[in-house]
């Protein structure tokens, strides 16, 4: 490698490393840093998918649901039955600085998101917030899928949301996060392709019925995808 095109790498290394901090800066509501559920990236995605949330009514499961921020949000008239679930036992003992005496009216459960302790056709709705691309693996990814299908009624819907492969960008700042910034440890960032996420859907009796990319009006390019999956059978 030549010394221009080292110096060219380690300058764009330090735009990723800039916009990286930029999304994992402190959260709006004041909480300090929160792993890597915090900052501007992943607050807008919260906030859509509360947004979208509310678009439904019913019983709400929300897998992955860390320091409690979401099930927060979901407490404003609220008559259905909210339950968080988290695999992380430290997670758990977070939500009780977040929510406060909240916590109360949620009922939390410590399990995996592909293999929950619940019955079949147990909820209305589902959410992962800011969840899946911290999952390790397609296979995984699939199995929280399928699982999810398992616990929502028919007509039930799923909303989640991807980082997305399409946006070079994205693709990029998360594929060398390792290279600048070391604090994350083992943690994987991935970003995935919709039409395979789409295809796990599908195979597991849901239909994509709403998707939306924020930041950027071509959702195909956006940074992030959110996404309405509904239970057809």
């Amino acid at each position: 490698m030549t010394i221009t095109s080292k110096n060219n790498r380690n300058w764009f290394l330090k735009i990723l490393s800039w916009a990286f901090k930029r999304f994992r800066g402190v959260s709006k509501d004041g909480g300090g840093t929160r792993e890597l559920s915090s900052g501007f990236l992943s607050d807008r995605v919260r906030d859509e998918l509360i947004a979208e949330t509310k678009r439904y009514g019913g019983d709400l499961l929300e897998i992955g649901c860390g320091e409690g921020m979401f099930l927060k949000e979901m407490l404003s008239n609220n008559k259905n039955r909210l339950v968080g679930l988290e695999l992380f036992f430290r997670m758990l003992e977070k939500t009780k600085h977040v929510l406060g005496d909240d916590r109360k009216f949620i009922d939390f459960v410590q399990a995996g998101g592909e293999r929950m302790p619940f019955k079949d056709a147990s909820f209305e709705r589902a959410v992962c917030v800011n969840i899946f691309y911290n999952i390790p693996t397609m296979s995984l990814i699939e199995a929280i899928i399928k699982e999810t299908s398992r616990v929502l009624r028919k007509d039930g819907v799923f909303i989640f949301e991807i980082r997305n492969k399409y946006n070079p960008f994205m693709y990029l700042l998360y594929r060398w996060v390792d290279t600048y910034d070391t604090s994350i440890g083992e943690l994987p960032l991935n970003t995935y392709f919709y039409h395979s996420i789409n295809g796990f859907l599908r195979r597991h009796g849901m239909r994509v019925i709403r998707k939306k990319g924020i930041f950027i009006p071509l959702w195909f390019l956006s940074p992030v995808f959110i996404i309405v999956a509904r239970k057809e059978r």
